[in-house]
């Protein structure tokens, strides 16, 4: 009797595994703005209408965005795509016209610009473009700890 339990005992730890129980939690959009926003200031949204006119963006490929900027030229996009390789070459292409704006308007900006943060999680893709960019990136990160 003694054997049978000692055994039970054995597979159901073995089943259920004995590391750690905390589940990671899953980037989300929202959360994504919210700590984003607490490191930029005075963020506007890019109107929907403004990406599909000004910077020829097609928002079938997103499944969600959003896309803010302020004036001091600081800029975010979180987006997730139904198709992450055209929604990677539609961003090339934003940025290519924001670069081509800021070479003739802002130039101290171009090189923010070419140092931006592009990363993916959880199946989202993330745009940051900011002095501090990469520490607002390792913010979203830790948020999700």
């Amino acid at each position: 009797m003694k054997k049978n339990i000692i055994v039970v005992l054995i597979l159901m730890l073995l089943l259920t595994g004995c590391g750690n129980n905390e589940s990671e939690k899953k980037f989300v959009l929202n959360d994504g703005v919210n700590v984003i926003e607490k490191k930029l200031s005075n963020m506007e949204e890019l109107q929907d209408t403004t990406l599909t006119d000004a910077y020829n963006m097609d928002l079938d490929l997103f499944e969600e965005h959003v896309f803010k900027q302020n004036s001091d030229g600081d800029f975010y996009a979180i987006i997730k795509p139904v198709d992450k390789g055209k929604v990677k070459s539609n961003m090339g292409e934003f940025f290519e016209r924001v670069r081509e704006f800021n070479s003739s308007y802002s130039p101290e900006r171009l090189q923010l610009l070419e140092n931006r943060v592009e990363k993916e999680l959880d199946g989202y893709l993330i745009y940051i473009i900011a002095n501090d960019s990469d520490s607002i990136y390792d913010s979203i990160l830790d948020s999700l700890n």
